[in-house]
């Protein structure tokens, strides 16, 4: 593909030569205008592959927007403008591990690729410090329908606190993501459990910075829950920055560190 190096500018195209931005690149890309329309490659024997590869494809969105809805109490503040774009490459990575699958039809396991989902980042620049993470263990029990947060002596190192930040809280947040399998008659993706995007989230005191925290946050989905095989549960947990206003009043900093922790 080819891009704009130089700094000329211009409306509209040259001939066949089409330009465009990513929105979130600083490149100019160049392309020639043109080719197959819809119902040609929505009928045509030529376009086989694309159509399998253009139903995976919107099968792997369907499953981002829904990790992106169990996260949607760390939205946006905890996530770069690149999240959307890794966890869209993480969900296709997994897609294609189903080798049993039909091209087109091939299944999203998370349930069996969980080491994968645990490589996830949220924010390139935020997160939490080697000596934070020294201070932080987790557990769950077998139902997996809670997550216990244990901390011991944690103190947010100074070069990650934003500056004029007063108080800190730690986050425990738990998301349940569903596989997903392709349904011959709907014809497109859905998950393998209604229970899928549920979320619960627990924080712990608010704590003066400079002050080592010592505590437990539980956090657990609704009594009754049930998780099956077909689940998984992904921790995430972090640290936001607080400036006191009043007695009980505290604004949050977006800046904030945070990380998926664990996945099972």
């Amino acid at each position: 593909m080819a891009y704009q190096t130089g700094s000329i500018r211009y409306l509209g195209s040259f001939k066949s030569i089409r330009n465009y931005r990513n929105a979130h690149k600083k490149k100019t890309y160049a392309g020639e205008k043109g080719g197959a329309n819809r119902n040609l490659i929505m009928k045509s024997s030529v376009f086989v592959r694309t159509r399998e590869n253009m139903s995976e494809f919107k099968g792997c969105g369907l499953v981002v927007k829904a990790i992106r809805h169990g996260l949607y109490h760390l939205l946006p503040e905890h996530a770069d403008s690149q999240f959307t774009g890794r966890l869209v490459a993480l969900v296709k990575m997994i897609n294609l591990r189903d080798e049993a699958g039909t091209k087109g039809k091939r299944a999203i396991s998370f349930s069996l690729n969980r080491p994968i989902l645990r490589t996830l980042t949220l924010h390139e620049k935020r997160k939490i410090d080697h000596q934070q993470r020294r201070s932080i263990t987790t557990g769950h029990p077998a139902s997996r329908a809670e997550a216990t947060l244990t901390l011991n002596g944690l103190n947010p190192d100074t070069l990650h606190v934003p500056v004029n930040a007063q108080y800190y809280r730690v986050i425990n947040h738990l998301s349940v993501i569903s596989d997903y399998v392709y349904g011959e008659n709907s014809r497109k993706y859905k998950p393998c459990n209604a229970i899928d995007t549920m979320s619960a989230i627990a924080y712990s005191d608010y704590t003066a910075l400079n002050t080592p925290l010592t505590a437990t946050v539980n956090a657990a989905f609704p009594i009754g829950t049930i998780l099956s095989e077909t689940v998984t549960v992904m921790q995430c947990v972090g640290i936001e920055y607080y400036i006191k206003t009043g007695a009980n009043e505290y604004i949050p900093f977006k800046a904030g560190s945070m990380m998926v922790y664990d996945v099972f």
